[in-house]
């Protein structure tokens, strides 16, 4: 493969994609999976990944809001794909003319998407707020809406879902409290339309309640390669990024570089530039499993698995690397970094 000579590019393996969508999709025992692509398949291209993932074991795709569907269906993409945020009133005829299943919280939604349907039947699916506090249906005012919305002849009530805010090793029993509390509230719906799909199941929840995975899964971060919970999963990292080394200089032991003068070299050093910062979401909280935590945050990079610390500040644009041990390193060689994958979109895709 012919790869750019650019100063900076992302390397997507997308076979990875694939094994990490069916590996999800296996776990399910006759739950669907929706690939969640919003924020443009977390920086890693929401076309190419959506493609991958449907034919993976997806049924469906979760985006964020209408540009985003708009994107996939003016790829030609036809499968379902659902709105994981509510839109405002006045977008129900795009949401509409999209085909796509909206997220509600309020009947004015459902009456705006009515009144634009044109004959049509609009599946939404009304999210519950569980504490979250974003947006979603109070739990007590939900037969009351489940009702409203059962009165408009152009909307159907396609699911229930919520999102209980759970991370790993930080609230657990509060999530199966929520869990089980959604369980209840939902069933009480759900004895009345069989087809409704009920859904709680983000990644973190997919990995560490696998008894809540109710009749759908919303599944990100794993598509991704990015386990969020402690248990253990056969998962492929599908990203790479790439940046050239600019230039590379002998540093003397006790010499002062980098802004403010403020890191001393404890001993003579190579040190290369690369022009990455965080205008390119290097540095960028909360990181990659490629960056260390000890003390002050230590950040490296990696070359021919060799790692090279950052030295002082990172930039908006430039970051120094520690190449003392790799003495080989010069001018154009590649080094791969962390960097949040949804802030480095504006750069070069290549998909191997």
């Amino acid at each position: 493969m012919n790869f750019p000579r650019d100063q900076k590019w992302i390397e997507i393996d997308l076979s990875a994609v694939a094994q990490n969508t069916a590996w999800a999709a296996s776990r399910l025992d006759g739950a669907s999976l929706m690939a969640v692509v919003k924020a443009d398949a977390y920086g890693h291209g929401a076309v190419a990944v959506s493609r991958v993932a449907l034919k993976a074991g997806a049924s469906r795709l979760g985006v964020r809001d209408l540009s985003e569907a708009a994107e996939l269906r003016k790829a030609g993409i036809k499968a379902p794909i659902q709105l994981l945020f509510p839109i405002l009133p006045e977008q129900a005829p795009q949401a509409v003319s999209l085909g796509v299943e909206v997220s509600v919280d309020d009947a004015a939604q459902a009456r705006a998407l009515n009144a634009a349907a044109g004959g049509r039947r609009v599946q939404v699916h009304v999210d519950v707020d569980s504490g979250l506090g974003r947006w979603g249906v109070q739990p007590r005012a939900l037969t009351a809406l489940m009702a409203a919305l059962g009165r408009l002849r152009h909307v159907r009530v396609a699911g229930l879902s919520t999102h209980i805010g759970y991370i790993p090793g930080k609230n657990a029993v509060e999530a199966e409290e929520k869990l089980t509390a959604f369980l209840k509230l939902s069933a009480l719906h759900k004895r009345k339309d069989r087809a409704l799909i009920v859904r709680a199941a983000n990644s973190s929840v997919f990995m560490d309640f696998p008894h809540h995975r109710f009749d759908m899964a919303c599944v990100g971060n794993l598509l991704y390669g990015i386990n969020p919970s402690g248990r253990a999963a056969p998962l492929k990292n599908p990203w790479s990024f790439q940046a050239r080394i600019l230039s590379v200089r002998e540093i003397r032991k006790g010499q002062s570089i980098g802004y403010a003068s403020e890191y001393l070299a404890p001993r003579r050093m190579r040190v290369a530039t690369l022009p990455v910062g965080y205008a390119d979401g290097l540095t960028m909280e909360p990181a990659e499993r490629l960056i260390g935590f000890g003390a002050g945050f230590e950040y490296w990079g990696t070359r021919h698995g060799v790692r090279l610390p950052f030295v002082g500040r990172c930039g908006i644009a430039h970051v120094l690397l520690d190449v003392t041990d790799a003495p080989d390193a010069k001018p154009g060689d590649a080094v791969a970094l962390p960097v949040r994958r949804t802030a480095a979109r504006h750069l070069t895709r290549i998909y191997l």
